[in-house]
């Protein structure tokens, strides 16, 4: 095992004194796995994972508080604020729907990955403007309800239209049989 993974598990560990985890801040690869896995986050260390440029990793850790989760969706960086598009849940109330009309269209696909919307988010993004995020809504919402499949068959772009049937349309019975 290497060190970087070493260090990656024992940051994970729940019983590990607080002054290691400080310690372990100092790692690149320590740090991304204490903000991605640990529940137990103090405030201050929450502000050194940011001042230290793992925000990324915070943004996607589902025990931030709420308060810290809103900070991070206003984050100037797409990656950030896809990391809280993924792990969301309606935790400041609003911020799902905000991030939906995020300008960044990666982050309205990370959006699509999340399994804790309320179904008129996924549909929305269903008619986005962009195609990767239509894609991504056929990719991670199988069971979308039909007038969504509908109009997602019936997409202006061929890709989407080709996707939706891969995704909705059962295969025919072998009728030469």
């Amino acid at each position: 095992m290497s060190l970087d993974a070493e260090l990656s598990a024992l940051a994970a560990q729940e019983d590990l004194p607080v002054d290691l985890v400080w310690r372990l801040l100092r790692h690149p690869v320590a740090r991304r796995s204490v903000a991605l896995r640990r529940r137990d986050l103090t405030e201050q260390l929450i502000e050194e994972i940011i001042e230290l440029g793992s925000a990324r990793s915070l943004a996607a850790n589902t025990s931030v508080p709420a308060d810290i989760r809103a900070r991070l969706a206003e984050h100037p960086e797409p990656s950030v604020r896809c990391g809280v598009a993924a792990s969301v849940a309606d935790e400041p109330p609003g911020l799902p729907a905000r991030l939906a009309d995020d300008p960044d269209s990666s982050v309205r696909s990370f959006l699509t990955m999340n399994d804790h919307l309320p179904p008129e988010l996924p549909a929305r993004l269903a008619s986005d403007p962009e195609p990767s995020v239509r894609s991504s809504i056929i990719q991670y919402w199988r069971d979308a309800p039909d007038w969504v499949r509908r109009a997602l068959l019936t997409d202006a772009d061929p890709n989407i239209r080709r996707a939706s049937v891969s995704a909705y349309v059962p295969p025919a019975a072998d009728s030469w049989r």
